[in-house]
């Protein structure tokens, strides 16, 4: 049994490589066409920082009342 598993494998490889060899390399493959998006453009000058402030929880003042 470990034979024939031991041929099968050594057969499906010996196809591969011919199949490989006879096919030769890939052929470079070129996206083409338009982005879906526009790029937005923006410098740093454009973009400023969030100004963020804590929020409290009101349930848990209120119900230690």
């Amino acid at each position: 049994m470990l034979r024939l598993i031991f041929w099968i494998i050594l057969i499906y490889l010996g196809y591969r490589l011919v199949k490989n060899w006879l096919e030769g390399p890939p052929e470079k493959r070129q996206v083409g066409g338009q982005p879906q998006k526009p790029p937005l453009d923006l410098s740093q000058a454009d973009i400023e920082d969030a100004k963020f402030r804590e929020i409290r929880d009101e349930s848990k003042t209120q119900s230690n009342l």
